[in-house]
C-alpha cells in the first residue's frame, strides 16, 4: 500500500465523516461528489473504497449489477476519523495522515468545506438516472416518457420542505412500473434521491 493509497482512505473517510455531520440523516455521498471533490481516479476510488468497506469503515449502496453509488460511513469509520490515535496500529492510513507536513495538513483542514448542498446532490442523482436513460436500449419515445417523468419527480423534490408526498409516490410508481430490465438502475438512483429528499436511511 502507498501513501497516496492511506492519503486517499483517510480523506475519503474524512469527507463521509463531515458529510454525515452536516446531515446526520442523509442517504449518503453520491460517487460523482467524493471523486471530483478528491481528484481521484476510478481505480483510485473503488479501490481504496473496497479497502474501506472490507474493513467495515463505509457502507455502500450498489444497484443491481453496477458500481456502487453511494457512500456512508458507518460507526467503526466515525471511530477511527474520531479517535485516530487510537487506530493507529489498526489503520496504518490514521499514522500517515499523523506525519504530514503542515501544507498537507493545510489540505486536509480544507475537506470538511467540500461540501455540497442538497440540490446539487439531487440533481447529480437525477443527472446520473438521466444519463442512464439515454444509453438505454430504449426507444426514443419510451425515453422520453421516463425522462419527462424524471425531470417532475426532480421537481417536486427541490421543493423541500413542502414535498407533495401524493406527487412523489404517483411519479415513483410510474417509473417503477415502466422501467424495463434496461433502466433498472434508474429505479435505484431515483430512489436514493427520494431518500436524500426525506432524509431516510
Amino acid at each position: 500500500m502507498s501513501s497516496s493509497d492511506d492519503q486517499a482512505r483517510f480523506n475519503i473517510l474524512e469527507l463521509l465523516y463531515n458529510r454525515q455531520q452536516n446531515n446526520p440523516a442523509g442517504s449518503g455521498v453520491d460517487r460523482a461528489i467524493i471523486q471530483d471533490a478528491l481528484k481521484l481516479s476510478e481505480k483510485q476510488l473503488d479501490t481504496n473504497m473496497s479497502y474501506l468497506e472490507e474493513k467495515n469503515l463505509v457502507s455502500l449502496v450498489r444497484l443491481s449489477g453496477s458500481q456502487w453509488t453511494f457512500a456512508k460511513i458507518n460507526v467503526d469509520g466515525v471511530d477511527v476519523i474520531e479517535n485516530k490515535e487510537r487506530y493507529a496500529d489498526k489503520f496504518s492510513f490514521t499514522q500517515a495522515v499523523a506525519s504530514q507536513t503542515s501544507e498537507n495538513s493545510e489540505v486536509l483542514t480544507k475537506t470538511p468545506r467540500i461540501q455540497t448542498s442538497f440540490h446539487e446532490q439531487l440533481s447529480d442523482g437525477f443527472k446520473q438516472a438521466l444519463d442512464q436513460v439515454r444509453v438505454s436500449d430504449l426507444s426514443v419515445k419510451e425515453r422520453e416518457k421516463i425522462e419527462k417523468q424524471l425531470r417532475s419527480l426532480e421537481r417536486e423534490l427541490q421543493k423541500t420542505p413542502k414535498i407533495d408526498l401524493a406527487a412523489v409516490q404517483r411519479d415513483w410508481d410510474w417509473l417503477r412500473k415502466y422501467a424495463n430490465a434496461s433502466t433498472k438502475s434508474v429505479s435505484g438512483v431515483v430512489l436514493e434521491a427520494i431518500k436524500l429528499a426525506l432524509g431516510v436511511q
